[in-house]
């Protein structure tokens, strides 16, 4: 989907996200092509053997790395994109519902979990659980409650939401059951202990 026919609330996100992918993009060239240049620099200045093959060598190596890359850029796009046409069509196909969003602690790379409770919901009921998308944090998520239009087809796990705030500034997350979530998380901090106490063992390791 264009960028035109998107939901207007959504336009002003779909710029934003075209420019930082672009500035993204521009920004890992600058990076490839620095070093390149500072290799090839050092390597006709010192007329050093050892530095010629060493440059032959890198820049064999940066065709996978820039292929990699270009992959990464493809399918962060792919992603975002996704994400932006999910959203355009729930606000397109479902009644807006209000709702309060409420921040349950921080943000973290997985995303800003927060309690959702529609209006008509009765006071005594549980609320259900929502994480705001950290793809798109650059749309302000809410530092306290806030009073939002929900856009959702059902309030169960792994269903998608679009909620616009009283700015109608848009956030884009889905429901998630916050129990799995923290065990979830739990085995992600396991693991990346694991991961990391191998490569503290295998550097001591050739250090040594």
């Amino acid at each position: 989907m264009s960028q035109t026919t998107l939901h207007p609330a959504l336009q002003k996100l779909a710029v934003t996200h075209r420019r930082r992918l672009r500035s993204l993009g521009l920004l890992l060239f600058l990076a490839v092509a620095g070093l390149l240049m500072f290799l090839m620099v050092a390597a006709f200045t010192s007329r050093d053997a050892g530095n010629l093959l060493l440059l032959g060598l890198v820049g064999f190596l940066m065709l996978p790395v820039v292929a990699s890359l270009g992959g990464i850029m493809w399918f962060l796009d792919r992603w975002l994109s996704r994400g932006l046409n999910e959203a355009d069509q729930l606000l397109r196909d479902c009644a807006p519902q209000s709702a309060r969003l409420t921040p349950l602690g921080r943000g973290d790379g997985m995303g800003l979990l927060a309690a959702l409770r529609l209006a008509t919901a009765q006071p005594a009921s549980a609320p259900a659980h929502a994480l705001i998308n950290p793809a798109f944090r650059w749309s302000s998520p809410p530092s306290g409650e806030i009073e939002v239009r929900l856009h959702c087809r059902a309030l169960a796990p792994d269903s998608p939401w679009v909620a616009l705030g009283p700015d109608g500034a848009p956030l884009i997350g889905k429901i998630v059951d916050r129990e799995a979530r923290q065990r979830r998380r739990r085995w992600l901090a396991v693991a990346l202990a694991v991961v990391s106490l191998i490569v503290a063992v295998l550097a001591s390791a050739l250090l040594g």
